[in-house]
């Protein structure tokens, strides 16, 4: 009893009439325009932070998903543009960035399911098919983004993005091979519902959807925190040694 309402509190501190707000995407593009402008080697990780950061902050649905990768692809290709002969290295290390990110966003939604799980708690069939018809539609969003931005954009960025997208639809995508994990379990998990076969114990969570993406956007947000730990913008320096 104590568990299932915990879980309701949570719920409730995430959803309700009012959404949290979506990260700003100007905001969004002014990240990603100060990573692929910046140092070559941590272009991919910065990238990768800041559309965790950008995901965990608002919500994981198909047009918020889309919202944060149009701003990402679109400030990674102004600050690549600073490059010179740089550019089409350091798109290619910000869309990788951004794939590895999507590929931890399907990840977090597996882990949250099975975190679930090991309470004793079990989602619907009708949540369980949401889910899993959106994880499905991940891999597809991405490369049709990087084919709308190719389609948009001229020269070197053109032929590059163009080059991902057709290099993303025959071989694969980091978020592809995850999303096919995730997929496996939620299946299993599918058939367990429709045949009533939940754990013996297993309760229903209430406001369900919201708890799950709470829980997905709750593993995201440790992910960002580890590659960006926040920083102490008052920081000074030690104090001098007293016993001196």
């Amino acid at each position: 009893m104590s568990k299932q309402s915990s879980h309701t509190g949570s719920a409730s501190h995430s959803t309700g009439d009012a959404q949290a707000p979506r990260p700003a995407a100007d905001e969004i593009e002014r990240q990603a325009r100060s990573a692929a402008g910046g140092t070559p080697a941590e272009i991919s990780e910065r990238v990768r932070g800041i559309t965790l950061q950008a995901l965990a902050d608002g919500h994981l649905d198909r047009d918020a998903i889309r919202a944060v990768m149009d701003a990402v692809v679109k400030g990674a290709q102004q600050g690549a543009a600073s490059r010179g002969s740089e550019e089409a290295q350091a798109l290619r290390q910000a869309m990788q960035g951004l794939d590895e990110a999507l590929a931890s966003a399907a990840e977090a939604t597996q882990l949250a399911l099975q975190e679930a799980g090991k309470r004793g708690e079990a989602f619907s069939h009708e949540v369980l098919k949401q889910t899993r018809d959106e994880l499905s539609a991940l891999e597809s969003l991405f490369i049709e983004t990087l084919g709308n931005a190719a389609r948009s954009a001229n020269g070197i960025a053109r032929a590059t993005l163009q080059d991902l997208n057709d290099h993303a639809r025959s071989s694969g995508t980091a978020v592809g091979g995850r999303i096919r994990s995730a997929l496996s379990e939620l299946t299993q998990s599918l058939a367990d519902t429709a045949r009533g076969q939940v754990e013996d114990g297993a309760r229903i969570v209430r406001n369900e959807a919201a708890v799950l993406a709470g829980l997905a956007a709750g593993l995201l947000r440790g992910i960002a925190d580890r590659l960006h730990p926040p920083t102490d913008k008052g920081s000074t320096p030690p104090p001098p040694d007293q016993n001196d």
